[in-house]
């Protein structure tokens, strides 16, 4: 008998995509006997282009039902008594989908060529590059996710050999009528996705063969009509995203025994959870709500499970065991991945760089880089804890973390975090952490910086020169010397974080990554916050792709940040922002001129005092030390003028802010050091502007060629004989750092290890009739104690009581004052080796006097007096549950929600994202046809210009109780009315979804 063809064509925007596919239904060498096509729900104009397109039939819809269900009303309306159905086919087609000449003769003898082949699919390919195969076949993997067959690729005919396949896609699907009326058709719980593939399973399980003809070709658009509509817009992305999981899990329920559906159903809302979960380690933040949205979806909906698994059962003769067999392997699976992961990253050029550490000098820098290390810091290699300048020993490890919270309403600097995490490196000794940090401060600075000037040149010698030159530049070794553990950690971060923040729009890792470095960076320099402002706005307003990945870099300093900018701000000291965290030391800053060539300190880090011991003074100093800098200076000269525009404008920025940021520092003497005022350190601006420098003369280092490498081997040994004193001073150890255990003297260390509350009263004589007291508990100071936000500069009740008490022991027949001592619970008193001569003479004579008070000796901590009768001391750990200053918000619920943001940043910045790559932009059909329908026409199409032969039919208003939501309704916000760019899912490293569990 004679094989009959129905042709549905199914249109809801109509324009230039309808024309063409019309034209090509009308083209076919072997035209369809019959056209049905379907008016979705849009409007007249489209009804005047079906009219004319010389169908049989026209099917108004009031408003657009899911592709499945208008193919049914297109049937319904077809129905005709008589018609042999195992003969009749029903081909399905869409206004986006326009088929070659041949494609229905060549999927129509694919099938008469097999009996027992009851479904077919064409070959898919792009309608703007048909050299693309969009889809050749749908299978499924191992656990139940759909995949699609041959996506993506170059269309060579090298699958034109392929026959058998699980399942095809409802687009240009052949299927015979009596087989789509006996499976009762698409199941209307699939109204986007997978329609066509529940299909084919089902028809599989009835014991009927589904089969791709490769040679039928189908141009396919994929503006939504049928299945899904993806374009560039990431909310039609995530909305696409929702609509595959929310298919992927009522199918997986549906497939599977009824003892693992109903507990699979019954567990869909943790499993969301989870899932949000795992979009986040994915890097896919937008799909997190989409992911729960899903499950609860399926989750309320059980009826739409139970009418699915009738639909499988009704007519399941063969079992699954016929469908095993053609399901994707594991190993396939992976290596198309890794393959779609690789041809993603090339084509949006974000593949890996191969940065060739060996053989381009890095090893070696890297070398000279520990050797100088070794060199300068050789005498912190056998200790386990050093106090003395900025360092200071951390707290046990429970302690520490304690520490990283508000206490008693002060709210801790972020910087505690930063020591708490280095001290969780040696959890054994925390305070071991911060020698190791001064012996591999050298060689981790030479290795980012050489990593950065791997981003911006080629030249060795000019990765050569950042890395070597910030390693031994003059702020970090004048830190190193200091133990400012801030900028060292600052120095070591920098790098990093520029390469970080400079790549973070192309992955939510590179996003979250840079987050954290500049937390960690901004807790250690807080003076650069403003630096760092101007930086993230200029980084959004350069391009507006990526902004939400650009903010993110800006949240993990928020988050820490936040309790003290509340607490500075409420009590009206907003610089308090701004000050150094940790131990503060005196220093005098450089000048202009002495910044200029990276030396933070005035005197120029002794070149100043050599000069002055010869008796040139300071000018001869600074110009020696210039012209030691100025091949430096030169290469940034060059680099400036002869490098990428990019490269020199972001450089310049960065220098520049770098600079006013040490030039402003130096004028703000708002820190405190007793009763002294201290300026904020310069070194932090100034690590900034010495990497901007050096990468300018990297880059300058690039254009002179050949003559690179000598130009900057002169230039490196230049700058380290200016930096030679401070190398020899760290060579001779001639640094202020003691033993940690040295903190105090040995009998009250003895004490405070026996009992961790006992005080010491420290007293130092500063002048005439004016003293210096400061109380300490246990064993010494702790780093991780120290709070800027706790020291303000006014007189407390503490400070009064304090020095009441050290008034009265300096006094010379004061009265007797025990019981105060053993009410503050002071155990020892120690006078100070520092200060006044005198005044510290005439204090030993007035503390030998006081009964409350015996000598325990000279230590070389100065004078040590024990308190008699001293109360057993009681460490104070402070209360977190506490209200911050001015808020209502307790610490602990501030260290609870900074945690569990930091923890999020954590998971977003490890290497686990999905590469996924955005549809291609493509140019939009023209709508130039009108409607010419007479005034008062409904949605249903109504007669105008065409086929005087068409049959034009308003089908009834659907149930809308039980109707599925249709692509591209005016109930979905995410999806426009237009037709725009592609509509199959985005391509990715795996299939559209990932689950865990399927039949």
């Amino acid at each position: 008998m004679r094989t009959r063809v129905t042709a549905v064509l199914v249109a809801q925007r109509g324009g230039d995509w309808l024309d063409e596919t019309i034209a090509g239904i009308a083209a076919q060498t072997h035209a369809p006997d019959t056209i049905v096509a379907v008016n979705n729900g849009g409007g007249s104009r489209v009804g005047d282009q079906l009219i004319g397109s010389g169908a049989a039939h026209v099917v108004g819809l009031p408003s657009r039902l899911p592709f499945g269900q208008a193919v049914q009303h297109a049937l319904h309306v077809d129905a005709v008594a008589g018609r042999d159905p195992e003969q009749e086919w029903i081909w399905l087609l869409t206004e986006d989908s326009c088929p070659e000449p041949e494609a229905l003769d060549h999927i129509i003898s694919s099938v008469q060529r097999a009996p027992s082949v009851v479904v077919a699919g064409p070959k898919l390919v792009d309608w703007d590059r048909p050299d693309r195969i969009i889809e050749l076949g749908q299978s499924l993997t191992r656990y139940g996710s759909r995949w699609l067959l041959r996506r993506q690729e170059l269309d060579q005919q090298q699958y034109d050999h392929m026959q058998d396949v699980l399942g095809v896609g409802p687009v240009g699907m052949l299927v015979r009528r009596d087989i789509w009326e006996q499976l009762g058709g698409f199941d209307p719980a699939f109204p986007v996705y997978d329609d066509g593939l529940d299909f084919c399973v089902r028809a599989r399980l009835a014991g009927y063969r589904v089969e791709v003809s490769p040679a039928s070709r189908i141009r396919f658009a994929r503006s939504g009509v049928a299945g899904p509509h993806i374009d560039r817009r990431r909310s039609l992305m995530r909305v696409a995203h929702r609509q595959a999981r929310t298919a992927q899990l009522h199918r997986r329920i549906a497939y599977a025994p009824a003892v693992v559906a109903f507990f699979e159903w019954l567990g869909l809302p943790l499993y969301g959870l989870l899932r949000m979960l795992w979009s986040l380690i994915r890097e896919q933040p937008g799909q997190m709500l989409g992911e729960l949205a899903a499950a609860f979806a399926v989750f309320f909906r059980p009826d739409r499970i139970l009418a699915s698994r009738r639909r499988i059962k009704a007519h399941s003769s063969a079992g699954w065991a016929a469908i095993r067999p053609l399901r994707m392997d594991p190993k396939s699976v992976r290596t198309a991945r890794m393959i779609d992961r690789e041809a993603i990253l090339a084509s949006t050029g974000r593949q890996r760089r191969e940065l060739h550490f060996v053989s381009s000098g890095g090893l070696a820098v890297l070398s000279f880089a520990v050797v100088a290390a070794a060199a300068c810091t050789w005498w912190a290699l056998a200790e386990t804890s050093l106090t003395g300048g900025g360092i200071a020993p951390l707290s046990p490890l429970g302690e520490l973390w304690r520490n990283t919270r508000p206490l008693d309403g002060v709210p801790a600097d972020p910087f505690t975090w930063v020591l708490a995490l280095l001290g969780s490196l040696t959890f054994w000794n925390p305070s071991h952490a911060l020698v190791l940090l001064l012996v591999v401060a050298i060689p981790l600075t030479a290795l980012g910086g050489w990593i950065w000037a791997a981003q911006i040149t080629e030249s060795k010698a000019g990765r050569a020169l950042v890395g070597v030159g910030f390693a031994l530049s003059p702020m970090l070794l004048d830190s190193l010397s200091g133990g400012r553990l801030p900028t060292l950690i600052l120095t070591i971060v920098l790098p990093w974080l520029l390469l970080a923040a400079t790549r973070c729009r192309e992955s939510w890792s590179w996003a979250g990554t840079a987050s954290l470095l500049a937390a960690v960076a901004l807790a250690c320099a807080p003076v650069l916050i403003p630096a760092a402002l101007v930086l993230l706005v200029a980084g959004l307003f350069t391009t507006l792709r990526g902004a939400a990945k650009v903010l993110t870099t800006a949240l993990a300093t928020a988050v820490l940040f936040a309790p003290k900018i509340v607490t500075a701000l409420l009590q009206g000291r907003p610089l308090d922002i701004i000050l150094d965290p940790g131990l503060t030391s005196a220093y005098e800053p450089g000048s202009i001129r002495h910044m200029l060539l990276g030396f933070p300190e005035f005197g120029l880090e002794g070149w100043g005092g050599i000069f002055d011991g010869i008796g040139l003074g300071a000018p001869p100093a600074t110009l020696l030390v210039g012209a030691l800098m100025l091949l430096i200076a030169l290469l940034a000269l060059v680099g400036l003028f002869t490098g990428r525009v990019a490269v020199t404008l972001f450089s310049s920025l960065l220098g520049g802010l770098g600079m006013l940021t040490a030039l402003v520092s130096s004028q703000l003497h708002i820190g405190l050091q007793g009763n002294e005022a201290v300026a904020i350190w310069t070194g932090s601006g100034l690590a900034v502007y010495w990497l901007a420098v050096l990468t300018l003369g990297a880059v300058g280092a690039e254009a002179l060629g050949r003559a690179s490498t000598p130009v900057v081997g002169v230039a490196l040994l230049t700058a380290m004989i200016a930096v030679a004193p401070m190398i020899v001073q760290l060579a001779l150890a001639q640094t202020p750092f003691e033993p940690g255990r040295s903190q105090m003297p040995a009998l009250v260390q003895a004490a405070g290890e026996t009992d961790p509350g006992v005080r010491t009263l420290i007293v130092t004589a500063e002048g005439s009739h004016s003293v210096r007291v400061r109380s300490v508990v246990g064993t010494g100071a702790r780093l991780d104690q120290v709070r800027t936000a706790d020291e303000p500069p006014v007189v407390t009740a503490d400070d009064r009581d304090l020095a009441e008490l050290v008034g009265g022991l300096a006094s010379t027949g004061g009265r007797d004052m025990s019981e105060q001592l053993r009410s503050e619970r002071i155990a020892f008193v120690l006078l100070s080796p520092d200060g006044d001569e005198t005044e510290r003479a005439e204090l030993q004579r007035v503390f030998d006097q006081h009964a409350s008070l015996s000598s325990a000796g000279v230590t070389q901590r100065g004078l040590l007096w024990r308190v008699a009768d001293a109360q057993p001391g009681s460490v104070e750990h402070g209360d977190a549950e506490t209200r911050l200053r001015g808020t209502s918000i307790t610490g602990h619920t501030i260290w609870t929600v900074q945690l569990v943001v930091l923890l999020g940043l954590v998971l977003l910045a490890l290497p686990t994202g999905e590469v996924v790559e955005r549809p291609a932009r493509r140019k939009r059909p023209s709508r130039r046809r009108r409607a010419k329908a007479a005034a008062g026409a409904g949605p249903a199409a109504v007669a105008g210009e065409g086929s005087p032969s068409a049959a034009v039919v308003d089908a009834p208003e659907p149930e809308t109780s039980d109707t599925p939501e249709a692509p591209g309704t005016s109930e979905d916000p995410g999806v426009p009315d237009d037709p725009g760019s592609p509509d199959s899912p985005p391509a990715s490293t795996g299939p559209e979804s990932d689950e865990e569990v399927g039949r």
